[in-house]
């Protein structure tokens, strides 16, 4: 008996020292990890950057390498691997985020869009926008996704699930990059980045062009079928394809200068098509535009006096959505109780508006296995401009009625 006595005990010390070595190895890499991002990071879970397994969130890394190797050229194909994360289409083809079975609408109401750490939905529905026009990749470094509800962290828009956008910087882009794609439907991608110094600067500056006519799928009946049918008209357009070309202009800019961080952004989508039509009617000719201007500044310290952090952050989204004036709710002919409309029902609502946000936050890493964080925000959110050009006064629910 003696023997075993002495040999559990020879057993337990081998295996603690194994344990803790596999340990010591771990913690090292997720201190490199934490010093340079990996996928085995996250930031968005509670803020500050922390290893994805200790994360207290259900959250997924998908970096520019995995993007590279699935072969994807728009966001909407990389969260379609996601777990959790289905991704439809409303009437106009935008794509829907829809995470965890929870729907609104729109239904991506409730997800909160964010690139580089800064909120993108717009004010008017809670979306990123009704004219989305598609998300490019190539100036993406990383996307983080929380997968539940955020709200404690970062508001209202976050109630289902989070999505957070890293554009990358100098370090990602050394050198100058150029790629042309081609596809079906008359789809071309053009684009250029670079990364480098500009003296103690470090610059990382992207600029993309592409256009495409849309996928040539038929709707085979509208809710101007069932018009025709109730008031014995033929004016409905369908069967006929759905209308989802586009032009775009991507560009991005990010400068950085010790602690400090400068990064502005582009986006705009002109001559998209309705996709279905606004009022569920096919409608070739009518077009929108969307138009997203962003800018942050930011100055982050994090070893600022013995286990303190400090910095601040301040941005500057600007965002038009517009519609032409041939855009119709059912095109021309279109009978209802109220009589016929010749030239078709026309409505093309516009909008306009601004966000100014600040923010600042200290950090204390003072207490073992824990952190803590203090912030203080404001948030100057204006829709300041609004207006429509429409041929009616008013229609109440002729499309749930008819």
């Amino acid at each position: 008996m003696k023997y075993f006595y002495y040999q559990i005990p020879t057993i337990a010390c081998l295996l603690l020292l194994q344990v803790s070595a596999a340990f010591a190895q771990i913690t090292e890499e997720e201190d490199l990890a934490l010093a340079y991002g990996d996928k085995e990071t996250v930031s968005i879970a509670t803020g500050n950057q922390q290893p994805l397994r200790r994360a207290p969130a259900v959250a997924s890394v998908i970096t520019a390498e995995d993007i590279s190797a699935m072969g994807a050229t728009d966001l909407d194909e990389v969260l379609e691997t996601v777990p959790g994360i289905h991704v439809t289409r409303a009437v106009f083809y935008t794509p829907r985020y829809i995470v965890r079975g929870i729907q609104s609408n729109p239904s991506d109401a409730r997800v909160l869009m964010m690139q580089n750490g800064i909120p993108v939905n717009t004010m008017f529905l809670g979306d990123k926008g009704q004219n989305w026009g598609g998300l490019p990749l190539e100036n993406i470094s990383r996307i983080e996704v929380i997968r539940g509800p955020g709200s404690a962290l970062y508001g209202a828009d976050a109630y289902s699930g989070t999505i957070n956008l890293i554009t990358k910087t100098a370090e990602d882009t050394p050198g100058t990059q150029l790629g042309v794609r081609g596809g079906s439907f008359n789809r071309w991608n053009t684009w250029t980045q670079y990364g480098g110094m500009l003296g103690p600067i470090d610059v990382a500056a992207y600029l993309g062009l592409g256009s495409t006519d849309g996928i040539h799928e038929t709707i085979t009946e509208d809710a101007q079928s069932n018009r025709d049918k109730i008031f014995h008209t033929h004016v409905s357009l369908a069967p006929g394809p759905v209308s989802i070309g586009y032009d775009a202009i991507d560009a991005n800019l990010n400068l950085g200068y010790h602690q400090w961080r400068l990064r502005t952004g582009y986006k705009l989508r002109n001559n998209l098509g309705i996709g279905v039509g606004m009022g569920s009617a096919l409608d070739p000719m009518g077009r929108e535009r969307s138009e997203r201007i962003t800018t942050d500044l930011s100055w982050t310290d994090p070893q600022f006096a013995k286990d303190w952090g400090i910095g601040f952050t301040g941005s500057y989204l600007q965002y038009a959505e517009t519609m032409d004036e041939n855009y119709q709710l059912s095109p021309p002919g279109t009978k209802l109780p109220t009589g016929t409309f010749p030239a078709g029902i026309i409505g093309d609502p516009d909008r306009f508006e601004r966000q100014i946000r600040l923010a600042a936050f200290a950090t204390y890493t003072g207490f073992t296995d824990h952190n803590l964080r203090f912030g203080l925000g404001h948030d100057d959110l204006d829709l300041y401009k609004t207006g429509t050009h429409k041929n009616y006064w008013l229609i109440l629910g002729f499309e749930g009625i008819w």
